[in-house]
């Protein structure tokens, strides 16, 4: 019994780091110019180690095989964000038409990846005055008043209008415009008055202005999302021992007691291989998405000690909503207590500590927001 005990935890050791190893997408076997050739394809994200993928020789179909090249191909995605660019310029007049006499129409846009060109809003354009200053100007009129008999100040207006302002009498200059006979000599006896009306004024006068204006547009960034690694074998033919001849066996009576020791090993395993599934199923990250009012479970992630991130776009359709639950297994939680977990969604990444360090371990996360 003891025996069969160990036996049965060497396997179940032995599916376990089966299962955490990486599994390749494609194994191909292949035959070029003589040589044997396994090919192995891994699809892993941006940034992971391909030296780990590399294995030690290994047999198959009497061939030593060990490792020959590595190859790569990146899988690139295209992000795609709105932007808003706001632009100032200083010109002397405010008219909207000058204004956008200084604004160019496009605008060529190139930060953190993203590239594009941004259109000119005109309907943004906003325009106030830089600041004032002050002037002082003369302004004068001149009016006439005839049939005037005598060469009375006091019979001229002292003040008139011009463009609003009132001015008051600076200067009248009078002219004989009739006479009559007086005796032997001509007197005056019409005259007319040409009156000058002048002020100095002062006023405020803009020394410019300034005008703000937004560009829009969609900008694109080409990212990494993964990478295509390609790792090949060449095999060695392995030397073909000569075979012995073999004994003539005696018969023996059917080893009943025998038969029935492997049947109990083999419900023994076939028990310890489903309950390593449950446990390894049950490990990591389960993850919920709020659909309507419940939080439904959308599924599973295993999680990197080392680089501990639960992807998101793995669930695809399944995500009905920008609100997840996630709750983390027993070990997950020792081992990443007071470690950040990254989540991602989209172009969104945000962090999560996690600040308990026994029992299964839960947080919520609105993409966006931490709750």
């Amino acid at each position: 019994m003891k025996r069969i005990f160990i036996i049965f935890l060497a396997l179940c050791l032995l599916l376990s780091l089966t299962a955490m190893a990486t599994a390749p997408v494609d194994i191909v076997r292949q035959s070029l110019n003589g040589d044997q050739f396994i090919v192995k394809t891994f699809e892993l994200p941006s940034g992971s180690d391909p030296a780990a993928l590399i294995e030690s020789d290994f047999v198959q179909d009497g061939f030593s095989f060990s490792h020959h090249t590595t190859s790569s191909e990146d899988i690139t995605a295209t992000v795609t964000q709105a932007v808003v660019e706001t632009q100032t310029v200083e010109s002397e007049r405010g008219a909207l038409e000058d204004v956008l006499k200084k604004l160019p129409s496009t605008l060529p846009y190139d930060r953190d990846g993203f590239t594009g060109t941004l259109i000119l809003d005109t309907g943004s354009v906003s325009t106030e005055v830089a600041g004032y200053t002050t002037t002082t100007s003369s302004v004068s009129t001149i009016k006439t008043y005839p049939a005037l008999m005598y060469q009375d100040p006091s019979s001229i207006p002292q003040t008139a209008l011009k463009n609003g302002v009132e001015l008051p009498l600076s200067d009248v200059a009078w002219t004989v415009t009739g006479t009559s006979l007086a005796g032997d000599s001509l007197v005056p006896t019409e005259f007319m008055a040409t009156a000058t009306y002048a002020k100095r004024v002062s006023s405020k006068v803009p020394t410019g202005y300034i005008s703000t204006a937004n560009y829009t547009g969609e900008v694109n960034k080409t990212e990494v999302t993964a990478v295509v690694y390609t790792l090949t074998y060449l095999g060695t033919p392995l030397p073909t021992p000569e075979p012995e001849p073999l004994p003539i066996p005696e018969p023996e009576p059917f080893p009943w007691g025998l038969l029935m020791t492997g049947l109990a090993v083999l419900l023994l395993l076939g028990g310890g291989v489903m309950a390593l599934v449950y446990l390894k199923s049950s490990q990591g990250v389960a993850v919920y998405n709020l659909v309507e009012d419940d939080y439904l479970c959308i599924g599973r992630q295993r999680l990197d000690y080392k680089k501990p991130v639960i992807d998101l776009n793995e669930f695809g359709d399944s995500v009905q909503s920008r609100f997840f639950s996630f709750v983390l297994d027993r070990a997950s939680t020792r081992r990443l207590f007071g470690r950040n977990i990254a989540v991602t969604l989209g172009d969104i990444t945000m962090t999560h500590r996690v600040k308990e360090m026994e029992g299964k371990y839960r947080f919520n996360l609105e993409m966006g927001v931490e709750l």
